[in-house]
């Protein structure tokens, strides 16, 4: 399939404004013969078509779907589906008054489909602009010029009439301003002073490190404390032992204060920084990098994890290690964290700053803990020839970690070919360990390795095309449906661990179908792996500033919302949702 991206300015007046002029976006599909692909609506089968357009301040814009044409699903000939041919245009507006307002960036998420088989796409676009409007082709003179106009009229239509909520500006994406009371699941946990947001912040800073994303973390501490306990004296041992985590918690506290200062000044939310594509490609380069330097590739001059290394700068590597892990544990919020970020990021900068402390002395504890009794080292196992296998197995873990990331910016389809390289790199390396010991074990190792190379590929192959029970976030179309429909909201993000936690435990694919069937519910999800200022805004409107998050609107009191925070139960959704 090739996509065609073009630009064409929309006259002053011709879509009921005199202000100066927009620009629409158009995204052009060409497929082979034979191909199709479906529409946005959400049917029995297939998966809906979805544009996402942002512009470069982060606006979310209003993007324009055409009808599509009937035809026979070859998948059920007797059931009628809606579908893109080749040629089909999806539009979306840049409108009047956008602050910043190129490039424009986007992302299409398509089933591509044959009489026999379809294929998931999902592409990044990106439309550079012009600081000129008027010298791109007039819109109104293009022979889609009627389908477009229609599709965009309606839409300014629907975004001006709802009663509980208005448009910040003409043609402005629906713009909500979205003015809620939100109850909580445990109101007894929130936060209501600065004391308790301190006292929480600490506990909510020790259970973070046992949160999915600090799996990293964990491997990079140990490499980090056996390194600083390996052949030493006692004396020296127990020195090296304490000054390695003085410098460790010092990165952590450091990085803790430069969030506080980031996600204060932005407004953004926990684990935001992971929406920006560089920053997640820097972080999988890092942690390629310090996986392949355990194996003797080349020699890192700032964090050499290697164990046995002499370290010329062991207070710098400590502290740089506690920034790094503190920055890969941020995708993660755990119990009580969700409440207190809600409360200190609307607060003055040296209340969040303090805050933000004590999550980082309570994420340090156990630190803190073998600072002030570094006789805990004796505890450290003594060196042998097994570390060679730990410290292998680390960097293996860290590859992995870096593989991850990779597939969070270029999304999990690239999953398909990495889990099988991770699993062959690994299998491979444990093949050549064990070729000279006894046949049991050779063999044990060769067919584990071959079975979970079958698993990873298995792991990763597109599941068999089948109803999506969630629909996807539409301001305009969520602020209608207040009030008249039960509406449940998923705040969620590729790079948010806890939240791919819950949608395999609580928020699956059967257990949304069942609710919907049983409670006559809407089920909407909230994605916020790239920057989306609709959806931080309802966010904030929520009173959070973390996810996961996700909220119930009954038809009877919209403007009141439940709002369940952090980590939450099949039990406890199931118990809202029988609540009268």
């Amino acid at each position: 399939m090739e996509v065609v991206i073009e630009g064409f300015s929309v006259p002053s007046g011709t879509l009921g404004d005199d202000s100066a002029e927009a620009v629409v976006v158009t995204v052009t599909l060409n497929m082979e013969k034979d191909w199709y692909t479906y529409t946005n609506v959400t049917g029995e089968l297939g998966k809906p078509t979805r544009l996402k357009a942002t512009a470069a301040d982060g606006a979310r814009l209003a993007v324009f779907y055409p009808e599509g044409t009937d035809k026979p699903d070859p998948f059920e000939p007797d059931t009628m589906t809606k579908a893109y041919k080749s040629g089909t245009r999806l539009f979306a507006l840049v409108p009047r008054g956008t602050v910043e307002p190129f490039p424009v960036n986007m992302r299409l998420d398509l089933l591509l489909c044959h009489p026999t088989k379809c294929v998931p796409a999902r592409l990044k676009l990106t439309y550079k602009g012009t600081d000129t409007p008027a010298s791109l082709p007039d819109a109104s003179a293009q022979p889609w010029w009627d389908t477009f106009s229609s599709l965009a009229r309606a839409h300014q239509a629907a975004a001006v009439k709802p009663p509980s909520a208005a448009a910040t500006g003409e043609m402005q994406a629906a713009v909500i301003e979205w003015k809620f009371e939100p109850t909580y699941l445990q109101p007894g946990l929130e936060v209501r002073s600065l004391i308790s947001a301190l006292l929480m912040g600490l506990l909510a800073g020790l259970i973070l490190n046992v949160m999915p994303c600090v799996l990293p973390v964990v491997s990079l501490k140990l490499t980090s404390l056996l390194g600083a306990a390996d052949g030493k004296h006692k004396s020296d041992q127990y020195h090296a032992f304490r000054e390695h985590n003085v410098f460790f918690v010092l990165g952590v506290l450091t990085f803790f204060l430069i969030l506080a200062v980031v996600l204060g000044a932005t407004g953004k939310a926990w684990g935001a920084l992971f929406q920006y594509r560089w920053l997640v490609l820097t972080l999988a380069g890092i942690m390629a990098a310090l996986g392949a330097s355990l194996f003797g590739l080349f020699h890192l001059p700032v964090i050499d994890l290697k164990f046995g290394a002499n370290q010329t700068t062991p207070r710098r590597q400590a502290f740089f290690t506690g920034m790094l892990t503190t920055l890969l544990a941020t995708p993660c919020s755990g119990p009580f964290l969700g409440g207190v970020l809600g409360w200190a990021l609307i607060q003055g900068p040296l209340v969040i700053a303090t805050v933000f402390i004590s999550i980082g002395v309570g994420m340090s504890s156990p630190y803190l803990l073998l600072i002030f009794n570094p006789k805990l080292a004796r505890f450290l196992p003594k060196s042998g020839p097994w570390i060679e296998f730990v410290e292998k197995g680390i960097g293996f873990f860290l590859l992995g970690t870096a593989f991850y990331l990779v597939s969070i910016a270029y999304g999990t389809w690239t999953l398909r070919f990495l889990a099988p390289l991770w699993v062959v790199l690994t299998g491979g390396w444990l093949w050549s360990r064990t070729s000279a010991t006894g046949a049991s074990t050779r063999w044990t190792v060769r067919l584990a390795t071959l079975a979970l190379l079958a698993a990873s590929v298995m792991w990763t192959t597109p599941a068999p095309l089948q109803e999506n029970p969630w629909e996807d976030f539409d301001p305009v179309t969520l602020n209608q449906a207040l009030g008249k429909d039960t509406l449940f909201l998923d705040f969620t993000a590729d790079w948010c661990p806890t939240c791919k936690v819950l949608e395999a435990t609580v928020m699956t694919d059967e257990n949304v179908t069942r609710w919907k069937n049983e409670h006559a519910i809407r089920f909407i999800k909230v994605d916020m792996t790239e920057r989306d200022a609709e959806a931080e805004a309802l966010l904030l409107a929520l009173g959070s500033r973390s996810i996961p998050t996700a909220a119930l609107f009954t038809k009877s009191d919209p403007g009141k919302p439940l709002v369940l925070r952090d980590l939450y139960t099949v039990k406890q959704v199931e118990n809202i949702l029988n609540t009268p």
